[in-house]
């Protein structure tokens, strides 16, 4: 069964642009280190400069803006995206002023005036906001390296790349406190000035056009179910990544505790990197929503045992959860690039991410970021978000069915 069954058969032959997709996955590298450095450094300056009240909101700001900036860049650059400079110009811009932020931020923690720290909430903010401006299009970028069918082969390098940071997060989130602000800061700066770099170099002497897309119809308001659908999906999916990486985990903090410097999460994500290729070519071959539908299933059934078996069994778990972990994200990513179109790749990609994004603050608001808890809530948090994303990965194949039904009676 091809990936997309819109695809064609000569869409299918294209080679992937290796060059665009290593620069793609190179920038968003650069991304999630820049936000390791941020979430080490943020309730550190805060509390440094007196701003302890905000160190909540401060926390719950990442999913919040995210929600709002992602899907409105993504959707932007959809737009910009057959235009001279395509999505590269404003990822540029808006990643140079993410690293130049950084940059800043050293400068003035170094030697800067005591009334310094009066802006530091400000540049918090503007750091975030550019940070999100940029994950959107650069991901969306992706349709323009590859093919939908092929579009799997590309994701699993991302899936790896991310899985593999993720998974040694807290060790390099203690590395860059073991540095100091000022250098990690420019450190930061320098990582995104590399990440950009990267993605610039791989677009060749020309700007790239999206292969086999035109420009978006003016008037998205055909896709609005759509678009709600994928948003919920991707909140419901978040839920469940909460309850693997942050919320499970504490209920039995001693059983594998130390693992990779992170515990439970850490050798999940690496379990996850380690199963991308596997992943990959199963949403290549079974397609996304399919694979979207059994990771989902497979995924609440291996939370339900983790909760309902004793700790002894957690580490042995661990493999098989990180292996559906990483068939989720392919999956999902996959379904964000796909289901608006690939002329709305941009705007499906700000939804999923801004829906996972928010999953995280709504679970930080509920259960903090620490200590017990309890267990029945947990355990309704699992059935609601896999009825809920299940759901909607269902509406969304209904969807797609009616969508294609009608474009053949057209034809």
């Amino acid at each position: 069964m091809p990936f997309s069954p819109e695809a064609s058969a000569g869409q299918a032959d294209r080679a992937i642009q290796w060059r665009l997709v290593w620069g793609v996955v190179g920038l968003q590298a650069s991304l999630q280190l820049g936000w390791i450095v941020y979430s080490a450094y943020q309730p550190i300056l805060l509390q440094r400069f007196g701003f302890v009240s905000l160190l909540l909101p401060f926390a719950l700001l990442p999913g919040l803006i995210g929600l709002l900036i992602e899907p409105i860049s993504g959707g932007l650059s959809d737009r910009w995206a057959t235009g001279a400079h395509g999505r590269l110009l404003p990822i540029t811009v808006v990643v140079s002023v993410a690293g130049l932020i950084f940059l800043a931020t050293a400068g003035l923690l170094h030697r800067g005036p005591a009334w310094i720290g009066v802006a530091v909430p400000g540049l918090m903010v503007a750091w975030m906001v550019a940070v999100q401006a940029a994950s959107s299009p650069s991901l969306a970028q992706l349709n323009e390296a590859v093919s939908l069918r092929s579009l799997p082969q590309a994701l699993a390098l991302l899936t790896l790349t991310q899985g593999l940071i993720g998974a040694f997060s807290a060790s390099l989130a203690r590395g860059a406190l073991g540095l100091g602000p000022s250098f990690t800061f420019l450190l930061g700066g320098v990582v995104l000035a590399l990440g950009l770099a990267v993605l610039r170099g791989g677009q060749g002497p020309t700007p790239l056009r999206p292969r086999d897309v035109t420009a978006p119809d003016p008037s998205p308001r055909g896709l609005l179910p759509a678009g709600v659908l994928l948003l919920v999906v991707a909140l419901a999916v978040g839920g469940l990544f909460q309850l693997l990486l942050g919320l499970i985990p504490r209920l039995h903090p001693q059983a594998t505790a130390g693992l990779l410097g992170g515990g439970q999460g850490s050798v999940v994500l690496l379990c996850s990197a380690l199963g991308a290729p596997i992943a990959g070519r199963a949403v290549g071959r079974w397609g996304r929503l399919p694979c979207l539908i059994s990771g989902i299933t497979l995924l609440a059934l291996a939370l339900a045992a983790s909760l309902a078996l004793p700790s002894g069994f957690e580490p042995v778990l661990l493999p098989l959860l990180g292996l559906i972990h990483s068939l989720v994200v392919t999956s999902l990513t996959a379904t964000s690039l796909a289901s608006l179109t690939p002329q709305w790749s941009g705007l499906g990609a700000g939804l999923a991410l801004g829906g996972t994004g928010l999953a995280g603050s709504l679970s930080l608001l509920q259960f903090g970021s620490t200590g017990p808890v309890p267990l029945k809530a947990l355990l309704l948090l699992l059935a609601v978000t896999t009825t809920v994303a299940l759901g909607g990965c269902l509406w969304l194949e209904l969807l797609r069915r009616q969508t294609r039904t009608a474009s053949t009676g057209r034809a």
